[in-house]
């Protein structure tokens, strides 16, 4: 018997209806899928914009240093700019001296037009302060503390300091370079070494030569190298010839060497209570310089030679001049040493003592061979200005001043004792 079709039709129907209910709890948990997708997007979403937030403060303080930076700056800068160093009765008050940078306000607004933000900007100006590694104070310089304050967006205090120094130094000075030079910036004396002596005469034949008679009355002529100052030859020339009127034809009886050092200065004299360096005044004595080879290294033929223009007897001469040649040996480095001394003189008890110009120019702690020591040390190269003055045996070598061209002073007059037992150390 066969079954009706509506009756085959329902188990189909049913299988359908079963499955279909297995398949619905499945849309339910990609509604929370995306839900949980959405709370991490938020969460994100949110930490980016904290961050936009820093980024937006960082940007901000940023920009604020830059410009308390530039208010501390612009605040130096304008001290710096005195025309003047002491100001004039008569001067208008728009006049910027630096005598007056002590004397400005220490605390002033510095509003920026270019921001809301208020800046407070405080300066403190003292004397430089003596450091343990200068060997005297620094006087001509200030020291000057700048400080600019500020409150950030967040409320928070910020601040930036910026510490510098102002020079004293004469405004005219600067002045002078921006004035175009006539010729080159720097011209040796007579185109030549400085340590070559001014009345030495150029080679016609030879542009990189020069030559010059260290005793007027003598028959020895010395031949320099114009660039490096050192001696290359030694010439026998007439004694009635003048370094001026010397020719390459009085140089043909001539000994070439690898190069000698020139050592010349001047002996003054001073018998005054007490003695004056910078003005001595007193008549030149006959004498002699000599110097004691201190270095084991033998020198070459003939080691040294010393000439100079004391009279026979007591003179009106102020002062002898003197010139030493030194002829180092051939080993490298070329250098020598010894002591120099003044000779000829009956030194102590109620006649002479010999004091040397020496002080430490440079302010480096040490007399240097160019600062004229005692005793001169691997000497590698010419040197002139080796002064002496000659006081009476009872003074005291004159304690002077050293280089100091703050002060006008230029030249260095302070002296130390030479001999009979000199020292080292400068007063």
């Amino acid at each position: 018997m066969t079954r009706p079709y509506r009756q085959q039709q329902a188990p189909r129907q049913q299988r359908r209806q079963r499955a279909q209910s297995r398949q619905r709890p499945q849309h339910g948990v990609t509604l929370v899928e995306a839900l949980v997708a959405l709370l991490i997007m938020s969460f994100g979403m949110l930490a980016l914009i904290g961050m936009q937030s820093n980024l937006r403060h960082s940007a901000d303080l940023a920009r604020q240093r830059g410009e308390a930076t530039r208010l501390a700056q612009q605040e130096i800068e304008r001290l710096r700019s005195y025309s003047v160093l002491l100001r004039p009765d008569n001067a208008a008050s728009n006049v910027a001296a630096y005598s007056d940078i002590s004397t400005l306000a220490a605390t002033v607004d510095a509003a920026d037009p270019n921001t809301p933000t208020a800046f407070r900007l405080t300066r403190s100006i003292g004397d430089w302060p003596q450091l343990e590694a200068l060997p005297q104070p620094q006087a001509q310089l200030k020291a000057l503390h700048v400080r600019v304050d500020w409150t950030d967006r967040s409320g928070s205090d910020q601040f930036v300091v910026v510490d510098t120094m102002i020079s004293r130094a004469d405004p005219a000075l600067g002045g002078s370079l921006g004035i175009a030079p006539v010729a080159a910036s720097f011209r040796p004396r007579a185109g030549r070494n400085a340590q070559i002596p001014v009345a030495a005469k150029d080679l016609a034949s030879d542009s990189s030569l020069s030559v010059f008679k260290p005793l007027s009355q003598g028959t020895l002529a010395w031949v320099f190298n114009n660039l490096t100052g050192l001696i290359t030859g030694r010439c026998t020339v007439a004694a009635t010839s003048s370094t001026a009127t010397l020719t390459t034809a009085d140089l043909a009886n001539c000994t070439n060497n690898t190069g000698g050092y020139l050592l010349s200065g001047f002996v003054r004299f001073s018998d005054t209570t007490p003695p004056d360096a910078l003005h001595p005044s007193g008549t030149a004595l006959p004498l002699d310089l000599g110097l004691a080879q201190l270095s084991p290294e033998p020198l070459q033929a003939p080691g040294f030679e010393c000439f100079d223009d004391a009279p026979a007897a007591a003179s009106a001469n102020h002062f002898v001049s003197y010139y030493c040649a030194v002829y180092p040996n051939s080993a490298s480095p070329r250098v020598w040493s010894g002591r120099l001394d003044v000779l000829g003189l009956a030194l102590g008890g109620n006649d002479w003592k010999v004091c040397r110009y020496s002080a430490d120019d440079d302010g480096n702690g040490l007399i240097s061979n160019a600062e004229h020591p005692l005793s001169y040390a691997a000497v590698s190269g010419p040197l002139s200005q080796q002064n002496f003055l000659v006081i009476r045996a009872a003074a005291t070598c004159p304690a002077g001043q050293a280089i100091n061209p703050s002060n006008g002073i230029f030249a260095s007059h302070a002296t130390v004792l030479h001999q009979p037992a000199g020292v080292d150390t400068p007063r």
